[in-house]
This record gives C-alpha cells, sequence and structure tokens, in this order.
C-alpha cells in the first residue's frame, strides 16, 4: 500500500461552511391574496419566513421504456444536471435580469441578495445550492416606462408586503444598481 501526500496549499478545497450571498432577480405576485417572491425561470414561490428547498424537475427517459419520462431522483443541484437553486456573483449579472422584458404581461421585479447553502456548486457566473433565502431586497422606485407611470403608492404596496420576508427592504433608484 503507498500513500501519496497532498499538497493543500497548491489546490485549495472551497469551503462553504457559512452560506454563499449571491444576487438574484424575482417576480413579485400575488399568491392567495398576498405578495410573494417567485423565481423568474422555475415559477417556483418564496414563502415568507420558509427557506426554498431545491429540487430537480428534469425527467429522463428509460432505458427500457423510452416513451415514457421519469422524473430525476437525484438531489438538487447535481454536478451533472442545471438542478438548484441559482445565484450570481455580481449586481451587474443580476442587473441583466432586472431589465429583461416580461413575455406577456405586466411584471414586478425585485433585486437582491440571497443566501445559498446546502450543497453548493459553483459555476462561471455564480452558484446553485440545495437552500436559499432572502439577505435583503431591493424594490426599484418609480419610473416613466413604456407602459405608463410605475406609481409610487403600488411601489409602497410592494416595500410593504415584503416586510414579511423580515429581511431589509428598500427603494433603491435604478442609477444605483447601474455598472460603473
Amino acid at each position: 500500500m503507498s500513500l501519496a501526500l497532498v499538497d493543500l496549499d497548491a489546490d485549495p478545497i472551497p469551503d462553504y461552511l457559512e452560506p454563499v450571498e449571491a444576487w438574484r432577480v424575482w417576480r413579485v405576485v400575488m399568491r392567495e391574496r398576498r405578495v410573494v417572491l417567485q423565481s423568474l425561470f422555475a415559477g417556483a414561490v418564496w414563502e415568507p419566513g420558509v427557506p426554498l428547498v431545491a429540487s430537480c424537475s428534469a425527467a429522463h427517459r428509460s432505458r427500457w421504456t423510452p416513451w415514457r419520462k421519469k422524473p430525476s431522483d437525484h438531489p438538487a443541484p447535481e454536478l451533472d444536471c442545471r438542478c438548484g437553486i441559482y445565484g450570481v456573483k455580481s449586481v451587474a449579472a443580476a442587473r441583466s435580469y432586472l431589465e429583461t422584458p416580461p413575455l406577456l404581461c405586466r411584471d414586478d421585479r425585485v433585486i437582491g441578495r440571497v443566501a445559498l447553502w446546502g450543497d453548493v456548486v459553483e459555476g462561471p457566473l455564480g452558484w446553485r445550492a440545495s437552500y436559499a433565502y432572502p439577505v435583503e431586497l431591493f424594490v426599484p422606485a418609480p419610473v416613466v416606462a413604456g407602459s405608463g407611470l410605475r406609481r409610487r403608492a403600488y411601489v409602497d404596496e410592494i416595500l410593504s408586503a415584503l416586510e414579511a420576508y423580515r429581511v431589509p427592504v428598500d427603494l433603491v433608484a435604478p442609477s444605483a444598481l447601474a455598472v460603473s
């Protein structure tokens, strides 16, 4: 039996004992007469006071029954899959999701920092994790847009409703999120 010495200083191993903080953008939607945050792409609802738990929604075809799709049974995130709760490394990367126009309907969005923990997979733009919860939320201030004026009273309602998450919620001018 031969033992090989490993130089730990040569290639540091990531240590995610503390949650990773990242940036992300959410939709602000009404569910059961409450304002909640919803993921832009997966549609997952982030309930106030409850960490979001990742699951894999991908399906695969069995070799023996290729006409049927079976749900994935691996924990999220998986290295060889795209599942998990996403967060990007910079406000600049997140801002691009804030500015992406909605497809068919009015789409109110907020930007913020999120804590990611559990199994965490690092990618080129950020991370995917098994658990997440907002750390701080920023509501863009009312601006004149193509669909009309975003009313200040409406924005105040969103600010008030998001206090249910028990994290700092602030109004921010769009220029404050600009990248220099």
